[in-house]
């Protein structure tokens, strides 16, 4: 099957319906947000077309732009621009790019073709600007099938926001959206830089890492619940689908290691925990930016098994040793999320010798919520321009679909893989 490329058809600027009021205009970044590279988080959501309403797709990305300038009143540092020098966010509502995009096709081709898989990201707003003290924080673009299908393609920067904040964002719009009021949502709490601030001992401004020459690909694996359960069995029954889903695919990135250095490499699999609701500091639920930590746990084939229970084993045991309900006070939580960036960074800059992966589960968060009006989302994914893996539950909570973003001689034996060719579709 051709490519279905999407074809821009307007760009446009969205800002806040109500202008920010002034003593809201300069917002502090946290230590997360300080510890964080100058990347986007991608989140794609699939609509299926409604028969009654294939002619009004150009109306809906009208309604799409009031509703999400609505939203923009309550998530008002989204329209603003990063002072990257000065750690801060300068909420000045000059807007959220926003793109509408025609797509000659089927949106069911998307969703039921696996194979499809690395043309997703053509669904995101790629093009928002290389300088990150002018670029927008955040960036939409709706793409429209002929069948009446729609695609929304979510981009914020990863500097102001994690998974958690960015969902609590498209689900607000979507209630804006759908209710034509945006009364019904919660205005998010943007403390974090106040209980957390930032530090004069740390980088302002992280680098990213990568082989910039070569090619990055986003592929899927779907792992069904009977699939993850047998594993799950298989080690004893004491873990969870994630962990266990985790340690499979570290095991197969070891395995891809040594088929390229000829020998087994130490590897270091590193995982954000999200901290809302996992410490004993009294934060709100609702706290919009950056507040996890990293775990992280190493294979060195001196000493460790390659067996999937002995990594899965040591998955569960680093977040039992972080033992984050002892934490009580800012300070220390602070000292223990910036040790846990600081180390991961080190390994990922300085040693060659050790493989890092980013492993992220977005299993719990409420993904499939965002209802426009037109349902619930068929299907959610994410697309990459960096090496990282998202963990994401399907719509029925029937299995688990593995996001993996490797470069592309990587991902060629990753999919030849015995462990992932047996337990995935």
């Amino acid at each position: 099957m051709a490519p279905m490329k999407p074809q821009i058809l307007s760009k446009k600027l969205i800002k806040p319906s109500t202008p920010t009021p002034r003593h809201l205009h300069q917002l502090k970044l946290s230590i997360m947000d300080q510890l964080i590279p100058l990347t986007y988080l991608n989140m794609i959501f699939y609509y299926s077309p409604m028969e009654k309403n294939r002619v009004k797709n150009r109306e809906r990305c009208r309604e799409l732009e009031k509703s999400l300038s609505d939203a923009l009143t309550e998530f008002y540092p989204l329209a603003g621009r990063l002072v990257v020098e000065d750690l801060v966010v300068d909420c000045n509502d000059e807007g959220v790019e926003f793109f509408e995009a025609q797509v000659n096709g089927k949106i069911a081709d998307f969703v039921h073709g696996g194979s499809m898989a690395d043309q997703l990201d053509q669904f995101l707003p790629w093009d928002c600007g290389a300088d990150p003290a002018t670029a927008p924080l955040a960036a939409i673009q709706i793409n429209l099938f002929d069948c009446g299908g729609i695609v929304v393609g979510v981009r914020v920067s990863h500097k102001i926001s994690d998974a958690f904040s960015i969902i609590t964002f498209v689900n607000a719009w979507a209630t804006a959206n759908k209710t034509s009021t945006i009364k019904k949502v919660t205005s998010p709490s943007f403390n974090l830089g106040s209980l957390f601030p930032t530090t004069n001992l740390l980088p302002r401004n992280p680098p990213a890492t990568g082989k910039n020459s070569a090619k990055i690909v986003t592929k899927r694996f779907f792992f069904s619940n009977v699939a993850a359960q047998s594993l799950v069995a298989a080690i004893g029954g004491s873990t969870s689908r994630e962990a266990v889903l985790a340690g499979l695919i570290w095991k197969a990135l070891i395995g891809v290691a040594r088929m390229k250095h000829g020998h087994l490499r130490a590897s270091l699999l590193v995982y954000p925990i999200n901290l809302r609701g996992n410490i004993v500091i009294s934060i709100p639920e609702d706290s919009f930016g950056n507040f996890s930590m990293l775990f992280m746990e190493r294979f060195m084939p001196e000493k460790d098994n390659m067996e999937l229970s002995d990594l899965t084993g040591l998955i569960g045991n680093a977040v039992r040793e972080m033992d984050l309900e002892r934490t009580s006070n800012t300070d220390d939580l602070c000292v223990m999320v910036s040790e846990s960036f600081g180390e991961a960074r080190r390994e990922k800059m300085r040693n060659e010798r050790v493989d890092v992966h980013l492993c992220a589960s977005w299993c719990g968060l409420p993904l499939y919520e965002a209802d426009f009006g037109w349902g619930k989302p068929v299907w959610v994914s994410s697309s990459n321009k960096y090496e990282v893996i998202h963990l994401i539950e399907n719509k029925c909570g029937n299995g688990i679909d593995a996001w993996v973003s490797l470069y592309e001689d990587d991902m060629a034996e990753l999919e030849r893989n015995r462990d992932i060719l047996a337990f995935t579709s």
